[in-house]
């Protein structure tokens, strides 16, 4: 899956996003990743009211900061 990771300043986003406070006025990290779609591999079953997506798990690791990773364990 493609991303892309872009360092902006805040002011950029106010016209698209609702940034929160703690955010304005500083230099942000954007990331876009592409909408999932449903598979056709992965058809979605009975008792499921939506079929089953691909998982999101672990795409913004190489993001993370490693020194706050053992305190986000416990999170």
């Amino acid at each position: 899956m493609e991303a892309l990771r872009l360092t902006i300043h805040s002011a950029l986003l106010t016209p698209l996003f609702d940034v929160p406070p703690t955010l304005r006025d500083q230099e942000v990290d954007v990331v876009v990743l592409p909408k999932l779609e449903e598979t056709k591999e992965r058809p979605h079953s009975p008792e499921r009211k939506s079929p089953k997506r691909e998982s999101m798990m672990g795409c913004l690791s190489e993001y993370a900061n490693p020194a706050l990773r053992e305190l986000e364990k416990g999170a």
